[in-house]
This record gives C-alpha cells, sequence and structure tokens, in this order.
C-alpha cells in the first residue's frame, strides 16, 4: 500500500523525473566509454607508440568529462529541485489533511506525534525517494554494463554474475530487519517528541512542583533505548555492508584469476582490463544501495507513518451537495438530540428551540452536557440521533466553512495566535479595514489597554499571548468575535476564570456583543446569567429544568441549588470556579480599600456603577 501511494506521488512528478533521469542517463553513459578507451590505449597505442592516437584520446576524454560536469549540474539541479518539490507537496498534503480531520482525532493523537509526522517523518522521505529516482540510472547502467560484459567475454560474466544473486539476498534480509527496528524507533522518537512537547506547554506546572530533575531523568531514560536501538541498527547496517565488501573482494579475486588464464589471442589484456573496470563501475550502484540500507529503510518506515495519517478518514464531511449558507437569521432547534463518545451516552433525546435574538445558558453539574451542546452545535461532532437546523435547515446541508462563519465563540481560556494584537483581531477577517477594526475594538474594551502599548495594534504578544493578561486575552478574543460580526454566538464560559475587575470589562463587552445575536451561553457562575431569556439546566444529559432565573429560583430544584451554594461560597470568599472572589482583585483589593483602587482605576469604578445601577 505504502509503495503504491509512493508511485502515485511519483507520478504527478513524472515529467521532471523523466528528465532528470534522461540527463542522470546521459551522465553515466558517457562514464561507459571510460573502459573502451583503456582498451584501445593497452591493445594499440602501448604496442605501437602511436602517440597521435593518444593525444586523440585525450582530447576525446576531455570533451566527454567537460560535457558530463555540465551534464552533472543540470542533473544535480534537477534532482534537488524535484525532491524538494514532492517533499513540500507531501507536507502540504499531510497538513491539509490534518485540518480536515475532526476535533475527536486530535483528542486521541497527541500533538508531538503530529509534529513528528510532519516534520521528521516526511525529512526521512528524501533518502527514499532521491533513491527511486536515481534506480533509473542505476538500472540503465547495470543493463548496459551487463550487456557490455557479456559482449567481452559471456564465459567471464557469467561468472561475475553469480554473486548478484547473493548481494540481493543480503540486502532484502538486512533491509526487512532493519526496516522494523527503524519503524519502531520512530514510532519512540515520536513518543519523546509528543512528551516534550507536553512538558514545555507545562512549564509552569513542572516548575510549581519543582520536578524538574524528574522530567530531565524522565526525558533521558526515554532517549536511552533510542540510542541502543539507533546502534544495533548502525551494526546490523555494518554487517550488510561487510558481507557485501567480502563478496565483492572475492568475486574481484575470482574474475582476475579466470581473466589471466583466458588471456590469448581471443580475449586480450586490454579487454580484461576493459571488463574489469566495468565490474568496478557495476559495483557503483550496489553498494549506493548498501551505503543507503539504513536512510531507505527509515524512509520506507516514515512512508508507513505518513499513510496512516493519510488514511484517517474525516469524521465530519461536507456532502456532495452541501449548500453555501448565507446570514442566518439565528433560530435554532435541536430536535430530539442524541449523542455517545467512545459508546458512552452523553445527551439523550436532547429537543430545545432558541428564537432569533434570544440569549439561552447552558448550566448544570460537571459531565451534563454543555459543552457537548456547543460542540454539536459548531458541527465539531455529528449528533448519533435527530438534528440540529438552523432556520429551518439540517445543519448537515450546508458547507461546514460557510456555516461556521455565521458563529462566533469566546472560549473561556481563548487562544491567541504568535503575532501582533492586529492579526489576531483579524483573523476571522482578513481583509477588515482599519475602521471595523477599531470600533470592534472600542465595543470589547481593547482600546482601553491597547493605547498604552508603545505598539498599539502591533504590539507582538507572543504565543498565546504570553505578554497579555487573561482579561486583555479574552477582550481581544472578543473583538475578533464582533469584527467577526456572527449571526449566532457561543460563549463557553467566558468570563469563569477572570477575576472581578476583568470580568466587568469583559462582561460589558459581551452585552455589546450579544445585543441582537442569537446567544448561546455554557456557564459555570450563575451569577452571569441572571438576565438571560431562558436558562436550560441539565443533568446526566438530559434537560432537568427549563425557564428564567426568576423562574427556577422560585421552585426547589437542582438550579436554586446550584446557585445557592455558589452563592455560599462567594460569601465565604471562594471561588467556584478558581477566579478571585467577588469584591477582590487579582492584587487582593478588599472593601476596606476599594477607594484607593478605584483611584487607580478609574474606568473600573465607571464599571462598577454601571452595574450597580442595572443590578
Amino acid at each position: 500500500m505504502t509503495e503504491f501511494k509512493i508511485s502515485g506521488l511519483l507520478r504527478q512528478y513524472k515529467k521532471m523525473i523523466i528528465f532528470s533521469a534522461i540527463t542522470s542517463i546521459m551522465f553515466s553513459s558517457l562514464a561507459l566509454t571510460m573502459p573502451l578507451m583503456l582498451k584501445v590505449v593497452i591493445d594499440r597505442v602501448l604496442p605501437s607508440r602511436d602517440w597521435g592516437l593518444f593525444f586523440l584520446l585525450v582530447v576525446i576524454m576531455i570533451a566527454i568529462y567537460t560535457l558530463r560536469f555540465t551534464i552533472r549540474m543540470i542533473t544535480g539541479y534537477l534532482g534537488t529541485y524535484t525532491v524538494t518539490r514532492i517533499l513540500l507537496d507531501v507536507r502540504q498534503r499531510i497538513f491539509k489533511h490534518l485540518q480536515s480531520l475532526s476535533l475527536r482525532f486530535y483528542e486521541e493523537y497527541r500533538t508531538g506525534k503530529l509534529i513528528s509526522n510532519v516534520i521528521s517523518d516526511v525529512a526521512l522521505l528524501q533518502g527514499l525517494i532521491t533513491l527511486c529516482i536515481s534506480m533509473v540510472d542505476q538500472f540503465f547502467t547495470m543493463a548496459i554494463i551487463t550487456f557490455a560484459v557479456f559482449f567481452i567475454n559471456w564465459k567471464l560474466a557469467l561468472i561475475a554474475m553469480c554473486a548478484l544473486p547473493i548481494h540481493f539476498l543480503n540486502f532484502y534480509i538486512f533491509n526487512n530487519i532493519i526496516r522494523t527496528n527503524a519503524k519502531i524507533l520512530q514510532e519512540k522518537m515520536s513518543e519523546i517528541s509528543a512528551n516534550l512537547a507536553e512538558t514545555i506547554n507545562g512549564i509552569r506546572v513542572v516548575k510549581s512542583f519543582s520536578k524538574e530533575r524528574t522530567e530531565c531523568r524522565l526525558f533521558f531514560s526515554s532517549l536511552r533505548p533510542t540510542v541502543e536501538l539507533a546502534v544495533k541498527m548502525n551494526q546490523q547496517g555494518n554487517v550488510c555492508n561487510g558481507i557485501y565488501e567480502s563478496l565483492i573482494v572475492m568475486t574481484y579475486l575470482i574474475i582476475i584469476g579466470c581473466g589471466i588464464m583466458m588471456i590469448g589471442p581471443d580475449f586480450t589484456v586490454g579487454d580484461f582490463v576493459a571488463f574489469y573496470t566495468y565490474i568496478g563501475i557495476q559495483v557503483g550502484p550496489i553498494a549506493n544501495l548498501a551505503a543507503q540500507m539504513n536512510s531507505v529503510s527509515q524512509g520506507l518506515a516514515g512512508a508507513q507513518r505518513i499513510m496512516k495519517i493519510l488514511r484517517v478518514i474525516p469524521e465530519i464531511k461536507d456532502s456532495p451537495d452541501a449548500m453555501i449558507a448565507g446570514r442566518f437569521k439565528g433560530r435554532i432547534e435541536f430536535s430530539h438530540v442524541s449523542f455517545k463518545y467512545a459508546d458512552a451516552p452523553v445527551l439523550r433525546d436532547f429537543s430545545l428551540v432558541i428564537e432569533p435574538g434570544e440569549k439561552v445558558a447552558l448550566v448544570g453539574p460537571s459531565g451534563c452536557g454543555k459543552s457537548t451542546i456547543g460542540n454539536l452545535l459548531l458541527r465539531f461532532y455529528d449528533v448519533t440521533e435527530g438534528s440540529i437546523r438552523i432556520d429551518g435547515r439540517d445543519i448537515r446541508a450546508f458547507t461546514q466553512d460557510s456555516y461556521r462563519a455565521n458563529i462566533g465563540v469566546v472560549l473561556q481560556e481563548p487562544f491567541l495566535f504568535s503575532g501582533t494584537i492586529h492579526d489576531n483581531l483579524t483573523y476571522g477577517r482578513p481583509n477588515a479595514d482599519a475602521e471595523d477594526v477599531q470600533r470592534a475594538a472600542e465595543m470589547a474594551n481593547v482600546e482601553e489597554f491597547v493605547r498604552k502599548l508603545p505598539q498599539k495594534y502591533d504590539t507582538v504578544i507572543g504565543e498565546n499571548g504570553a505578554s497579555l493578561s487573561g482579561g486583555q486575552k479574552q477582550r481581544i478574543a472578543i473583538a475578533r468575535a464582533v469584527l467577526k460580526n456572527p449571526a449566532i454566538l457561543l460563549l463557553d464560559e467566558a468570563t469563569s476564570a477572570l477575576d472581578t475587575v476583568s470580568e466587568k470589562f469583559v462582561q460589558q463587552a459581551l452585552d455589546t456583543l450579544m445585543r441582537d445575536r442569537t446567544t448561546v451561553i455554557i456557564a459555570h457562575r450563575l451569577s452571569t446569567i441572571s438576565n438571560a431569556d431562558k436558562i436550560v439546566v441539565l443533568k446526566d444529559g438530559k434537560i432537568d429544568q427549563l425557564g428564567t432565573h426568576d423562574e427556577l429560583m422560585a421552585v426547589e430544584g437542582t438550579y436554586k441549588s446550584l446557585y445557592l451554594t455558589q452563592q455560599k461560597t462567594s460569601a465565604e470568599g471562594i471561588s467556584p470556579e478558581g477566579a478571585s472572589p467577588e469584591g477582590t482583585s487579582p492584587e487582593g483589593i478588599s472593601p476596606e480599600n476599594d477607594s484607593i483602587f478605584y483611584k487607580q482605576h478609574p474606568k473600573a469604578l465607571e464599571i462598577e456603577r454601571k452595574a450597580r445601577k442595572k443590578w
């Protein structure tokens, strides 16, 4: 399967490969004239001292090798260009395929392994593809030499060719052994890459628990087996090369012995030298195969791992007749939706209608299915049973790109790309003009902190916004959603991890964003959703309660219990979601020194007054 796929890939570049092979054949063919020149020198020039013929041969050889040099330059350029283009195409295919795969794949496959597939495994293909291209030239060379030595002396040629089957058997056996070990080595290196990426991503946790030495010890211990395996593969390659070299020496000795005995009127010294030289040239392709044994085996192992990724079928695909979605009005209907994850039911017969412009909050204990509903709405997964309809149409009837273009998402932990603030704001709408970007930034309160930065919107924020606070990152995420101007908005616990002051800035931005939009809010802090049009209380994947905040607080049930519990923990100074308690800032601002804080942060005071008036 892997070889077939590689052949298919090479066929796409057949014109370049053929042209490269032709120039390579020309290069090798010119080298095959050397033994004939030696034969003429030995059989004709030396006995007769014909210096005119000798100088003619010298001129011919200079011309031939000048031409060879020119062809070598062309061949080298074409070969390098072709291989580089093929590797570029493979990387593009892998990356494009990874973009098409569903979230379930990424939840089951480690990031480090994927990086290893895209970078390391493709790099290993280089030796394999180079060999595949050069084999055309090598087989041609071997065929011409075989014809030449049989033409010179067929008996001696048969003796010389007896060693070939042993050579190929030697390569076949060791190639299989090394290829198996190469596959194991690549898997181990991929696992190491995954662990390394995980450790770097979790470096704060590592340092906070003082586990640097432990992580180093684990990393070093994981490297040891790879070193042992690499040494083992190298030794296997050395054994293969040793057998090859021994066979070559024995073949040479037999050819010399038999050749000397055959020298006579029908087999001159010049014939023998030409024959011996041709056999020496014949050794080249075989030696090349021996030298590239490890790289070929690793290339095949890398190709198998790449094909394993490319054979993964995207779980979420556009139907052949999928339509381009226009601007949605925003009516959402969940009709008897059930969903299973790894055979474990998450949602059971979930039905809900959200009218255009409504704000609906999903609440409930952890694992009740809130985030699953968000993932289904975004069509990161498809429902197991039932349907989700937008404006009366099943969401599976639309192309994924056009459908998701109508939905804006603000997550609890927003992801920002390394680059500038402007780059992140315009991620969902790259062609947005400066006025639209400015307006979105002002609506999301991004302008409040950006104007204090030296580079303003051109400030580089580092990996995942490392130079920004949580509240600032959240406001950029909101501005990004504002600029996208979606018909439907999904807020996935957008303020649960923020301190009180940051939350007020963000909540004001969210209020602006939610205006006149259908909004689905996944919330843990129930105090932030009291003004929702509907509150859906989930329990064990089903709707347990449905109503407004006042309606749900008027009856005994899950919502009232959760709300009172959170109010109690807030009063005791414990944040249910790990954020700073109500009434304090990250620096520990308490009611006693609020006045000092508000003098330093007049914007926060303004928001506080508006919030109190509203409440």
